[in-house]
């Protein structure tokens, strides 16, 4: 029964994650009917990220604000999910090319450690991951009605603004455009509010 339990909840997730589709805006509305809105009250999505504690890869308490003054990208997954496997490698990548000072891709897990550790390892991750069943689900769901699948990602400015939320896989072009923002933020060259504004222009833009 408990596998039978865990297979109906991984399931609803990847069905809200697809109804969703791909959205990288300030906002997100799950569609009426979803099945995240049908077993969860509707929450209004946060301006600031919420305060977020979990257990690391060591079992480690790690809170988000450990690492402060730079921008964050916080990625939820789970292993079962395929199109967070898919997009893992690319959240990786901008890590690499990006300072840690600027930028900090941040795992959220909503899983077991098992699998966790062992992707992890085939996988050479290196960003924090940060991990647990029903205490990642319940981190997820600060973000409100935002928050309809996996996977799922937010930025947030160093003061703790969310710029962005993103609800479905991330591809190369939203990544690049989140290291330039980022930079941009870092040097004083855009605003929070200003970051903002054009992160949701670029989504509204048609891709070339």
């Amino acid at each position: 029964m408990r596998k039978l339990a865990v297979g109906l909840w991984a399931a609803v997730f990847v069905f809200g994650g697809i109804l969703a589709g791909r959205y990288w805006g300030q906002l997100s509305t799950p569609p009426a009917g979803s099945a995240a809105t049908e077993t969860r009250p509707a929450v209004a999505t946060p301006t600031r990220l919420p305060p977020i504690t979990l257990k690391d890869l060591r079992e480690q308490s790690r809170s988000l604000s450990d690492w402060p003054n730079r921008t964050l990208l916080i990625n939820f997954w789970a292993t079962w999910c395929a199109p967070c496997r898919e997009e893992m490698p690319l959240l990786e990548q901008l890590q690499q090319s990006m300072d840690p000072a600027t930028l900090q891709v941040i795992g959220i897990a909503l899983d077991r450690p098992e699998p966790v550790l062992r992707f992890v390892g085939e996988t050479g991750i290196s960003y924090p991951v940060l991990l647990g069943e029903e205490a990642a689900t319940r981190a997820a769901e600060q973000f409100g009605e935002a928050f309809v699948g996996l996977p799922f990602s937010v930025l947030a400015a160093a003061d703790g603004t969310i710029l962005a939320i993103h609800t479905g896989q991330v591809s190369a072009r939203d990544l690049a455009q989140i290291g330039t923002v980022a930079q941009q933020l870092a040097t004083g060259e855009l605003t929070p509010a200003a970051a903002r504004v054009i992160l949701q222009r670029n989504q509204k833009a048609p891709a070339r």
